[in-house]
């Protein structure tokens, strides 16, 4: 009984495949039991199989029956083909031959139809029987022919191989050929493309608590209302890209972008997950380069895993910083100077703390009137509050004739607080023929005059220069001066006459008024590096300052005065001495003693006489003044070279007074 007639309720007997034996029939033994019934485990039935038998024996048979002597092995089937049989045969042209057991008279035919393998297997009585076949089927071996054809044709179209020495077959060592693989690109991470058409200043603020610094990678993403700057970090660009955040400290940042408009809010964040990464932010300050706004965004929090809200990365929005405009007063100088005045456009532009300021155009209401020789012009302009002033960029555009100009210095005064002054000083040219050729100057700013005398009476000085006699000593730039004294600093003097002046060899004396800068210290030296072969080898330097009236009185008062106290103290020791005398006893051994005095006494004088000798010429015995002090010499030794492709490369030094020397005059 199945499972299947079990399951349903009924019983249903199935009949069981079996097989004849000599003893009846029993089941098969490769029958097994299912629960959806009997299933026989064989591939192939019985039947099957022994058809396949019936067929190969068919096929010895045939091959038997053929009358080739060489036999065909072609898909491991060994049979005969006869001989002479054409390439392509026809159906229908029948070769007759006896009968005989097991074969067939048609020897054309390749397969023979099922009646006529029965016949062959039962033969019949009739000998001359012949087996045919009616059937339409091909009369040679298709397998057969189609491959001896094919290998038939590969032979006549064969290379013969080359051959050895001795006969043998020469093997051709096939060369192998290499295929590269191909290179594995890496696929480049596609960034997002920001347009630089901005320049936004980045100044962050970090807080001065303890364990505020961090050395982890800061990144800022700002937000505008026309675009955003995608996640940009903060780092310097010279030498190595760590960067710390130091307590307490305010870093500057300079970040390229589009124009992001009116700035909304930006995302501060790091990579830092340590504890020693915790960085704790005060604020960051934001201003467009192009439009001079300010935006500030507060943080006072810690950007930390381990401090705090345990956040790295957070939202600020923006406050526009409002600015205040500030108006200054601009004094310029020109110097007086044959041809320092100029009718070019002139401009200045501020640089400070907290930016710049636009380029303002100082003379354009009366182009033409100012900066002329000796002048000293004032102008009033509006400025942001740009901080405190660090420099200022002054230039001219060249035009008119004779645009070259002498600039002395400029004065820059915030008209609401007064006490705040910025100098700038040149005392140089800003033309093309003249110097570098350089229409503008960078200035730096001082918030005090340097030592320089801007009060009194001009004296005299008389400058005597001593060219080198080496090759190429001679220069035709123009050598200026500098006085540094007692009471100060002079201006730049220029050394020039109508001669043609510094050449090899050469010593000149040039006369120059200039301010009174007291006993003289040192100076400064140099030349502007104009025209061919600047280079100037200097010898020595020697200045001469005539005194004035008021220097001469000065002067003779003090040294009369000294000569007073050293005549003086002269009688006193004189009486000391004569008193001393007639206290002691004379004796033998006094008069030794005596003699060794009046020695004594007479080196004393011979010393009080190398003293006294500096007013042995000045002073009578009575005081009667015989000379009067007219000038000081001041010797300075160089013989350095003033270039920038000799030596060194300096072109201005400072050199000190090394000899002084005062000169009298009789009365």
């Amino acid at each position: 009984m199945s499972f299947a007639g079990q399951m349903n309720g009924d019983p249903v007997w199935h009949k069981l495949p079996t097989q004849a034996t000599s003893g009846g029939r029993r089941p098969l033994r490769s029958v097994r039991y299912t629960w959806a019934g009997p299933f026989n485990t064989k591939l192939y039935d019985d039947q099957l199989q022994e058809l396949s038998k019936q067929t190969k024996d068919n096929l010895v048979r045939l091959a038997g029956n053929m009358m080739n002597k060489e036999p065909c092995d072609q898909y491991g089937i060994k049979h005969y083909h006869a001989e002479g049989r054409p390439k392509t045969a026809k159906p229908g042209d029948h070769l007759h031959r006896p009968s005989s057991r097991g074969s067939w008279s048609n020897m054309s035919v390749m397969f023979a139809s099922a009646s006529a393998l029965d016949a062959s297997s039962h033969p019949a009585d009739d000998a001359s029987s012949v087996m045919s076949t009616s059937s339409g089927a091909m009369n040679f071996c298709y397998l057969c022919s189609t491959m001896e054809e094919h290998q038939r044709n590969h032979m006549k179209l064969r290379v013969p191989k080359p051959l050895n020495k001795d006969g043998s077959l020469r093997l051709k060592r096939q060369k192998i050929h290499y295929i590269a693989p191909q290179p594995r690109v890496k696929m480049p991470v596609e960034e997002p493309i920001v347009l630089q058409e901005a320049l936004y200043k980045v100044t962050v603020w970090t807080g001065d608590v303890p364990q505020a610094s961090t050395d982890a990678n800061v990144y800022i993403t700002i937000v505008g209302d026309r675009g955003m700057l995608p996640k940009t970090r903060l780092f310097r660009r010279q030498g190595t890209t760590k960067f710390c955040f130091v307590r307490g400290a305010k870093e500057a940042f300079r970040v390229k972008g589009p124009k992001l408009g009116n700035i909304r809010m930006i995302t501060v964040e790091h990579d830092g997950l340590e504890k020693k990464h915790g960085w704790y932010l005060n604020k960051v300050e934001i201003q467009c380069m192009l439009t001079n706004k300010v935006w500030v965004f507060t943080c006072k929090n810690w950007l930390s895993m381990h401090h705090g809200d345990f956040r790295i990365k957070r939202d600020l929005e923006a406050r526009e910083k409002e600015r205040t405009v500030r108006e200054y007063e601009v004094t310029v100088e020109t110097r007086k100077k044959h041809l320092a005045g100029t009718d070019a456009n002139v401009y200045i532009t501020l640089h400070g703390t907290e930016g710049n300021s636009l380029k303002h155009h100082l003379n354009a209401q009366n182009r033409g009137e100012c900066f002329q020789k000796g002048q000293t012009n004032k102008f009033k302009i509006r400025v942001p509050n740009i901080g405190d002033i660090r420099s200022m960029r002054i230039e001219h555009d060249g035009q008119g004739v004779a645009s070259g100009w002498f600039l002395n210095k400029v004065v820059l005064q915030d008209i609401h607080n007064p006490h705040v002054v910025y100098y700038f000083v040149y005392n140089g040219w800003l033309a093309k023929d003249i110097g570098d050729g350089l229409l503008w100057r960078e200035l730096r700013a001082k918030k005090h005059l340097p030592k320089e005398v801007v009060t009194g009476k001009p004296v005299q000085y008389e400058v005597i220069a001593k060219t080198g006699d080496v090759r190429y000593a001679g220069t035709d730039a123009n050598v200026y001066i500098t006085f540094i004294g007692t009471k100060g600093k002079s201006d730049k003097l220029f050394l020039d006459d109508s001669k043609n002046n510094f050449e090899r060899g050469m010593t000149e004396n040039f006369k120059l008024s200039a301010m009174n800068v007291g006993s003289l210290k040192s100076i400064i030296l140099g030349h502007d590096n104009s025209g061919p072969g600047a280079g100037w080898f200097c010898e020595y330097i020697k200045v001469r300052k005539h005194l004035t009236r008021q220097e001469i009185a000065k002067m003779l008062t003090e040294q009369k005065k000294a000569w007073k106290s050293t005549k003086q103290q002269r009688r006193k020791r004189l009486a000391d001495k004569l008193d001393h005398r007639e206290k002691e006893n004379v004796s033998d051994d006094d008069d030794e003693e005596e003699s060794d005095d009046s020695d004594d006494d007479t080196r004393k004088r011979s010393d009080k006489g190398k003293k006294d000798k500096r007013f042995a010429d000045v002073f009578d015995r009575d005081g009667k003044v015989l000379k009067v002090p007219v000038y000081e010499e001041y010797s300075i030794p160089c013989k350095k070279w003033f270039a920038s492709d000799e030596a060194d490369g300096l072109m201005e030094r400072e050199l000190e007074v090394k000899e002084h020397t005062l000169y009298f005059q009789e009365r």
